[in-house]
């Protein structure tokens, strides 16, 4: 079994999405491939707070392909984008 390059265009963009979170701190997520085990299987979004810059950063998986990620999230309305958010741990 070899290894194989994904192509492209299954590369997600890193299309980012800003938000507001229960304490007022501007979030900016990013989708991402995944890093664990598996990860090109799914993709993950990283959340780095703006106007915080010592907060730790925070990531999500997404039961989502790479390839299919980025249209979803740029899809997402905001109430999705908070329960993402919600079940983010510390990066």
């Amino acid at each position: 079994m070899g290894w194989a390059r994904r192509p492209a265009r299954d590369t997600p963009q890193m299309a980012q999405r800003t938000f507001r979170d229960e304490r007022g701190r501007t979030w900016v997520g990013s989708i991402s491939s995944g890093t664990l085990q598996g990860g090109e299987e799914h993709a993950e979004v990283i959340f780095v707070c703006r106007d915080q810059p010592g907060e730790l950063k925070r990531v999500a998986r997404l039961d989502l392909a790479p390839a299919a990620a980025d249209d979803a999230w740029r899809a997402m309305d905001e109430a999705e984008l908070r329960e993402i958010f919600g079940r983010s741990e510390p990066a």
